[in-house]
């Protein structure tokens, strides 16, 4: 009775319906053991006991129900008889049942299952190498050595070309302002042709000089106010009100 169940994960073992004819004498004793042995440890995982003791010969037919035991338990099955007797034409017939979530990693749709996160491989860096670091660093120091080169080229030419520029620039503007007092005349000169202008336009103003003719007495009293206590404290007050005056106007 080896292998009698298939070799599957999941496997439950529901019932044993086993059937056989006893042999042997009505007044003899005889007990008939119908087992599986246990593969996780020593005993029997199922084990059935016949007793025939005074009884006489016949066929028994027996459906033992089991509680889900798994498959994988069942190991080697046997029919031992003792005492006086024999067993004829016997057969085991095992009763089970398949759960496809016994490893609940074999669908999505079971309970518990766990999705696989794959695992990413580790990427090397090509930049994270010391030479090429190197080389980087010293591609980066030349283009600033070369930036810095026409920096000081620019600078040389600016100066080297400066005076002429700013002669040039001088020579223009005496040629611009010439050309300009050149138009100015020529108006001029022709709005006088038309006489449209009025005669106040050119006429030159008098120069007229008007004397001073008011003459203020100093009788030596505004001397004597700020040579005196009285004065410089109305002097000192008159400029402090005045500075107030002003610094309020600033902060605003």
């Amino acid at each position: 009775m080896t292998n009698v169940l298939p070799q599957q994960m999941g496997l439950e073992v529901t019932n044993v319906l086993y059937r056989y004819r006893a042999v042997k004498d009505p007044a003899s004793d005889m007990v008939v053991y119908v087992q599986n042995e246990d593969t996780a440890g020593d005993g029997y995982i199922f084990r059935a006991a016949d007793d025939w003791s005074g009884l006489p010969p016949n066929t028994i037919v027996k459906n033992v129900p089991l509680q889900n035991i798994l498959g994988s338990r069942f190991g080697d099955g046997s029919i031992l008889v003792e005492g006086d007797g024999s067993v004829e034409d016997a057969s085991v017939l095992y009763s089970y049942r398949f759960d496809p979530c016994f490893n609940p990693q074999v669908s999505p749709n079971c309970e518990g299952f766990i999705p696989e996160i794959p695992e990413v491989p580790e990427v090397a860096d090509p930049l994270d190498n010391d030479y090429i670091q190197d080389e980087i660093d010293r591609k980066a120091m030349m283009a600033d050595e070369d930036e810095e080169q026409e920096d000081r080229e620019r600078t040389k030419e600016g100066s080297e070309e400066g005076p002429e520029q700013e002669t040039l620039e001088q020579m223009l503007g005496i040629a611009m302002e010439s050309a300009l007092a050149a138009t100015d005349n020529a108006t001029a000169a022709a709005l006088n042709a038309m006489n449209t202008l009025p005669v106040s336009y050119t006429a030159p103003l008098p120069t007229s000089k008007y004397e001073e003719t008011v003459t203020l007495k100093d009788n030596g009293a505004v001397a004597r106010s700020l040579l005196s206590s009285r004065g410089r404290r109305m002097s000192y007050a008159q400029d402090k009100l005045h500075n107030e005056l002003v610094q309020s106007q600033f902060k605003r």
